[in-house]
């Protein structure tokens, strides 16, 4: 007995949504698809499996050795990541693309710099993602500075 209710609802519904229209009045408009917020972060380009070799509080990364280390994992298909200062502590954001189109599948071309990155952020299996839509690279980055 339910459904003539929920017929006659639907159809009230759609009578109100013409009624505008049918007055010579414009309709409301649709409500637009919200797009997720760019986030802008500040960090360091890193690997995600070099970055937990050392403690990076008493040993900054870029060494030769870290460079290296992102080398080997990057050719092994693991992600490079921002490594950036939160608090007492730094959060890691996997890199991956975004709008920025790069000719590259990795970010070695950058690994060790500290950059601003633009991009939107998601959280999967509980690790944190940035897909970057734009790239700066912060001067006075270079490995070892």
């Amino acid at each position: 007995m339910r459904r003539p209710t929920l017929t006659l609802a639907l159809a009230a519904m759609t009578a109100l949504a013409a009624l505008p229209a049918a007055q010579g009045m414009a309709a409301l408009p649709a409500a637009a698809p919200r797009k997720a917020a760019a986030t802008v972060l500040e960090g360091q380009v890193v690997c995600s499996l070099c970055w937990f070799e050392a403690d990076r509080a008493v040993t900054p990364y870029g060494a030769k050795a870290d460079l290296e280390c992102a080398d080997r994992c990057a050719k092994a298909g693991k992600p490079q990541a921002l490594a950036v200062a939160e608090g007492k502590g730094v959060t890691l954001y996997l890199l991956g693309p975004g709008r920025l189109k790069r000719s590259r599948g990795d970010w070695l071309d950058v690994i060790a710099r500290r950059v601003k990155a633009t991009g939107r952020v998601t959280v999967r299996n509980g690790q944190r993602h940035l897909s970057v839509d734009a790239l700066e690279v912060l001067p006075d980055s270079a490995p070892g500075s």
